[in-house]
This record gives C-alpha cells, structure tokens and sequence, in this order.
C-alpha cells in the first residue's frame, strides 16, 4: 500500500500506520513525503520455505567450499613435504627415492628438478669415490713411500711403503706429520716446505731400526682455486741398495788397487836390484827370477779372475751338453802338481754318464775355483771328495774336504769379493780372494745356487745345485 498526505496534515497518521506496519523504504521530497511499506507477514509469508531451503542451500555450499579448499591446500601441503623431504636427502650416500607427482600437480616441475640434481649429484660422488678409490691403489702399490700432509702438516694419507722404510704403525685418521717422523733431518725438511712454501730435497740417513738411506723430495704444491686436501707430498725413495752397491765399487776398487799394488811393487823392486847388479850373483838371480816368476803368476790370476768376475752376469750363456765327470777330470790334470805336493787324496763320486746341459765355460770356471779352494786350505795328506748326485730336474756337485774349516762368523761373508778368512794364508797360497766370489756370481747366472756348511778345524763342503738343462 501506498499514500501521500502532507507532513503536518497527516503526522497522526503516519504514526498510527508506523506503528503497525514494517517500513520497507522512505523518501522525502518537499513538501511531500513517500512512505512505501508492506505488512511483515504479508511479505515473507510466501517466500519463508524457499528461503529456508536457499538459507541452508547457502550454508552447504560454503562448508563444502571450505572443505575442498582445505583439502585443496592439504594436498598441496602434502606434495610440497615430500619434495622438501626429497630435496633433504640429496647428497645422501643412497640414492633418493624418487617423488611421484602428477604432471598437473604444480610441483611437478620442482620435482623433477630436484631429482634430476640428486642424479648429477650422486653420479659426481660416485666418479669421486671411484677416483679417490684408484688413486689409493696407485698409491698403495707404489714402491716408494709417501706421505700426503695438509697446510697444517697434518698427515692425510700415506702408503705401506712409507711405514715401512720409516718403521712406524702409521694411522689412517689424520694426525701430525710428527707423530711418525721422528728423525730431526727429515721433518726439518718438512718443516721448512711448510714455512717457506718451497720443496726441499736431500738424502737422509735412518740409523734404526736398522741403516737404511733414503732420497726425500718434499714437495709444495701450490694452492689453486678450489681448497686442496693436500698440500705437501713427501715422497721417500729407498737407495739403500744403490748405496750399498756404491760402497761394494769403492770397496772392489780398493781392494783391486791393493791386490795389484802387492805383486807390481813385488815385480818392481826384485827387477830394480837385478839391474842394480844383483843379475851377476848366480844364486841371488835364480831366488830374485822366482819370485818375479811367482808374482807375475798371481798378477796373473789376479787379472783373469776379475775380468770372470765383470763378465760373470754380462755373457750370454752359451749352452752345450756337459759330461760332468770329464770335465771335473779334465780340471784336475793342471792342479797335480799342488795334488802331489800336499799329498790330497781326491776322490770321484761321478756316475760316467752324468750330464748336463749348460754353459761349459762358466761351468769349469765355478768348479776350477772350487777345486782349487779344497787344495789350498786342505791339510797335509787331507781329502778331497767330489760328489754329483742329480735329484729331479737339477744336479747337486759337493766338494768336501777334511781342511781347516771355516769359523761361523766368516761364513755369512765368504762369498764377499776379496774376503779373506786367514789373509796371511791365503796370500802364501796365492788366492786373490775372488775365487768364491766368482762361484756364486756363475753359479747364479747358471740359474743354480751355493751353500756352504763347514766346521772349524773339520773340513768344509761346498754344494751347487744346477739345472739339468737351461736355454741359451
């Protein structure tokens, strides 16, 4: 319903109709005054069932949004966890499992990222592994030592070798290059690679456990762009051996000068005094021309047994079918004279038949020197045996006399170059000390051996073992 009614005219009125109508809407417009109104129950009454229906239609609908958006972002929540707990396990020793997303998912492309840098990742940790694993093999089968030390000289890694040659239990977990070097010349050499940024070089000389010599090269290496692990490298070279060798030159050269020097002075001297006259006394001439004679003789021998001796491992062997009994006998005829004078009875224990083959010059030089050495220092009216017994594929020859015998001391050196056991004896005999030294440095370029078993004032028995056949 609708009216209009002046504003004075019509207060009551308008009261009256407030009062039991709901206004929906007013509008002034002087003098006038629009009043558009409904009765309440007039106007809900045909839209209340609908407007419940509508009311909790509305309600649903926005509970239902509520719990698709909270399992929308649930969801979300859910796949974004499991690529953070993907993305924490990348650098992991295992492999990462991989995340399974749907392509539509908006992570997917997260995802995929994150695990294409695992795989890099683990790929990069393997071809490290696999390199670190090879570089300590190469390491550990090097026959030099070494030490690897950080800019702080601790030791980071080392091989067996250098445990070795420095006679220490070196640990694996990094620890003070002190801890294991404890000669002064030797970590003063690190110390000041590390101080001074520069490698050093120098043969050092261990006493203990035992004299061992050891070429050192500490090396600095500088640091480039990426932090090394390692910063000095010790590398510890073994020449014990070399020096040894040097020591066993200047020792041969030694003695060759003194063994010549004895029977040149000897030639010189008895010469001057004939000259000086003594040629015209008959008997002085005849003992003077003896002694040269003699002399000249061990000059001699002297000279053949080192050119042996230099060739002894330098000739190509040159191989023939030996009959040992005939060569042995063979041996025997120039040394009769020595025979007869010392009264030796000498002894053949050879089958006729015993054979082999291998170098025949090398062969007579080993049992010539052997032969000779049970005549000198055999005892008057002594014996002398020689034994060939053959056992599988080699021939064993022992030549045992009933001499002087060899003390235990001088047993471990007999076959040194120019060792003598009795120095007066030997030079009245007219060895030159290189007769046995000869026997072992043949009988092994023969791919035999030699041993020695003797007793002092007993005898001695000398025993190579040869092959029954060697190749040229």
């Amino acid at each position: 319903m609708a009216f209009q009614s002046k504003t004075a005219a019509t207060k009551r009125e308008q009261i009256r109709v407030a009062s039991r109508a709901q206004t929906a809407y007013l509008f002034s417009q002087k003098p006038w005054t629009f009043v558009l109104y409904t009765p309440q129950h007039n106007l809900w009454q045909p839209f209340w069932p609908q407007g419940v229906h509508l009311l909790f239609a509305v309600l649903g609908l926005s509970l239902l949004s509520v719990l698709i958006f909270r399992g929308y972002t649930r969801w979300e929540r859910h796949s974004l966890q499991r690529v953070q707990r993907q993305l924490a396990k990348v650098g992991a020793p295992q492999p990462t499992p991989a995340v399974l997303l749907k392509p539509t998912d908006h992570y997917f492309a997260l995802e995929r990222a994150v695990t294409h840098v695992d795989q890099q990742l683990q790929a990069q940790t393997a071809l490290a592994q696999n390199e670190q694993h090879n570089f300590n093999r190469f390491i550990n089968h090097l026959t030099i030592g070494v030490l690897l030390l950080d800019e702080t000289g601790d030791v980071v890694a080392h091989n067996p070798a250098a445990a070795t040659m420095l006679a220490q239990q070196l640990s694996d977990q990094p620890h003070s290059y002190l801890n294991d070097i404890h000669h002064f010349a030797l970590s003063r050499l690190i110390k000041h690679a590390l101080n001074q940024q520069k490698s050093q070089h120098a043969t050092v000389r261990l006493v203990q456990p035992q004299e061992r010599y050891l070429d050192v090269n500490v090396v600095w290496m500088k640091a480039q762009a990426l932090q090394a692990t390692y910063q000095v490298a010790v590398l510890l070279y073994d020449i014990t051996p070399v020096k040894q060798i040097q020591q066993m030159q200047l020792d041969f050269v030694s003695n060759v000068s003194h063994e010549l020097k004895t029977p040149v002075t000897s030639i010189l001297g008895f010469t001057e005094t004939l000259l000086a006259g003594a040629q015209n006394e008959p008997e002085v001439r005849q003992e003077f021309l003896t002694i040269i004679a003699a002399e000249s003789k061990r000059l001699t021998a002297l000279i053949q047994d080192i050119i042996a001796l230099s060739r002894g491992q330098q000739q190509q062997l040159q191989v023939a079918l030996v009959n040992i009994k005939q060569a042995v006998t063979n041996l025997l005829v120039p040394l009769q004279q020595t025979i007869d004078t010392k009264q030796v009875m000498v002894q053949l224990n050879i089958a006729a038949t015993a054979q082999l083959q291998t170098d025949p010059h090398k062969f007579e030089q080993v049992v010539k020197n052997l032969l000779i050495n049970g005549l000198s220092y055999n005892r008057q009216g002594g014996q002398l045996t020689v034994t060939a017994e053959k056992k599988a594929a080699q021939w064993q020859l022992s030549f045992s006399d009933n001499g002087l015998g060899i003390a235990a001391d001088d047993q471990v050196r007999i076959f040194e170059r120019f060792y003598r056991v009795d120095k007066a004896r030997s030079h009245h005999q007219g060895g030159t000390g290189l007769g046995l030294a000869i026997v072992k440095e043949l009988v092994t370029a023969l791919g035999g051996q030699v041993r020695l078993k003797s007793q002092l004032g007993v005898g001695s028995t000398f025993t190579i073992t040869l092959p029954e056949k060697i190749e040229a």
